[in-house]
């Protein structure tokens, strides 16, 4: 077993990644999002994404568009899906990057440029 600096056993990263869809039905909008898989629970891992999807718009309120949509239309407004599975993390983002240009979701956060683009706000992202 390989561990890292502090002794503990290094994170693997070609662990399996779940790419998935969040659609509102009233709307029509859809997410599209990546999480890692729980095992082979692969439904499990995307249904425990949505709760912190959930979390995020009632606890802390963020103002990212999927959070305003799930406190504007409710829970129960949403349904969710997954698209594919992918090994590793890189290959899973790849995928997902590609997905969001074809799809070109409402609800995902717009990449300008290394810059995360919600409304008139502008966030750097870090690597």
């Amino acid at each position: 077993m390989k561990t890292g600096r502090n002794g503990c056993r290094k994170r693997r990263n070609d662990r399996t990644q779940c790419i998935y869809s969040i659609v509102c039905e009233k709307t029509g909008e859809e997410y599209i999002g990546i999480t890692v898989a729980l095992g082979r629970a692969y439904k499990k891992s995307i249904a425990s994404r949505w709760q912190k999807h959930t979390y995020h718009a009632f606890v802390e309120g963020r103002s990212f568009p999927l959070q305003k949509a799930i406190r504007k239309h409710g829970v129960e407004a949403f349904s969710h899906e997954l698209l594919f599975t992918v090994r590793g993390k890189a290959a899973a983002h790849e995928l997902e990057r590609e997905i969001i240009a074809e799809r070109k979701p409402a609800l995902n956060v717009e990449l300008v440029g290394g810059l995360k683009t919600v409304g008139k706000r502008t966030k750097k992202v870090s690597k």
